[in-house]
């Protein structure tokens, strides 16, 4: 991916301070972009720094998410936005500032509000790609969102799979709302592969997955293959393309269903767009 524009492409990756959104910070810093980066880490960026800005931004107080893009929006315009920070779900029940299931709210309704945004503030001449990282385990989710409180009900993997699948609706939602060739939304889904996604699990756990680690896909090796996504004019919007550049299905929705869904969330995020 090469750019045609110069320095005056931005980019913003959500969760760019270690592994896929690190990896693919480090890409189009090369590729002479500036790059924007949500991140709970400091990283060293030697030779890139007048061009790579952290944003220190809590995706689990919505406020804060809406006032930190709302700024950068002011002085900058994206031409690419890469949903990719996320976590697994906790292993137990655990709310939001704004009082939501903790995984939803993180990996899928914070990006919702951050895309509404940044999409409301571009005219209808600046072309925009926005990318959103699933997981195979989309595949297995029905949709229960995290929007009322089920406490008794809450199971971890269902958590973090409902979210995927959330974020793999994404760029439907997102194209058939704005329905403008201006804007071209897509999801991605790396499949099994080594990141820093365990924050919030218990120490056992962490022991474990840094013990696999190191026999798992390179984060290095998804990032360029997303990249390729990116750059091919082939690449369809709405669809959701894996590590293969293959298409995968989408499970199949009640069209009814997939609207309330759609219109709650709407109704989530609404006072913060304002």
């Amino acid at each position: 991916m090469v750019n045609s524009r110069g320095k005056d492409q931005n980019i913003l990756i959500t969760g760019g301070t270690s592994g896929l959104g690190l990896e693919l910070v480090r890409f189009f810093l090369k590729q002479g972009y500036n790059v924007f980066a949500t991140g709970r880490q400091k990283v060293s960026l030697i030779g890139f720094e007048s061009r790579f800005t952290l944003l220190n931004i809590d995706f689990s107080d919505l406020k804060e998410v809406s006032t930190g893009v709302k700024t950068i929006c002011t002085n900058h315009s994206f031409s690419l936005v890469i949903n990719n920070a996320g976590i697994l779900s906790p292993p137990s029940y655990t709310e939001t500032a704004d009082g939501y299931e903790y995984t939803f709210q993180v990996n899928f309704l914070a990006h919702l509000l951050i895309n509404e945004i940044i999409v409301n503030s571009i005219n209808n001449r600046h072309k925009i790609k926005i990318v959103t990282i699933t997981s195979p385990v989309y595949r297995f989710a029905s949709l229960h969102p995290g929007i009322e409180k089920n406490e008794k009900n809450y199971r971890p993997m269902r958590s973090y799979s409902t979210s995927k699948l959330c974020l793999a609706m994404m760029p439907d939602l997102l194209s058939t709302r704005y329905n403008d060739a201006a804007l071209m939304c897509f999801s991605f889904d790396p499949g099994t592969f080594s990141s820093g996604i365990y924050r919030m699990q218990k120490r056992w756990f962490r022991a474990l997955y840094r013990v696999a680690a190191p026999f798992m896909r390179s984060s290095a090796g998804v990032a360029k293959v997303l990249a390729e996504l990116i750059s091919e004019d082939e690449t369809v919007s709405g669809r959701i393309y894996d590590r293969s550049k293959n298409i995968r299905t989408f499970p199949e929705m009640d069209t009814s269903q997939k609207a309330a869904f759609t219109e709650s969330c709407y109704a989530l995020i609404d006072r913060f767009l304002k």
